[in-house]
């Protein structure tokens, strides 16, 4: 029995996580998170949060994010996207 795929992640649900880890790697509450707003512009924001926030994305969604599409990530709702597009490639969604 071949077993179908997981449905896509919903949007609100991914970007309500990447809010929260942001918050929590910033040290700050999650409405304070604009998403919006470019990543290395949020208070706080460094290489190293940077590349945390990442790490911890891939593990929670148990995905690995394209290094070369990552340089194109801008803002929190850039990240939510391609966290999207990844783990619905590798559901077979797409």
């Amino acid at each position: 029995m071949i077993t179908p795929p997981d449905p896509p992640l919903p949007a609100e649900q991914i970007s309500a996580r990447v809010r929260t880890l942001l918050a929590e790697v910033l040290q700050r509450p999650p409405a304070e998170v604009d998403m919006t707003q470019r990543l290395t512009a949020l208070p706080g924001m460094d290489s190293l949060h940077l590349v945390q926030t990442v790490v911890t994305c891939e593990s929670q969604w148990n995905i690995q994010l394209d290094e070369e599409e990552l340089f194109d990530v801008r803002t929190g709702d850039d990240l939510c996207a391609l966290i999207r597009r990844t783990a619905d490639a590798r559901e077979g969604t797409i």
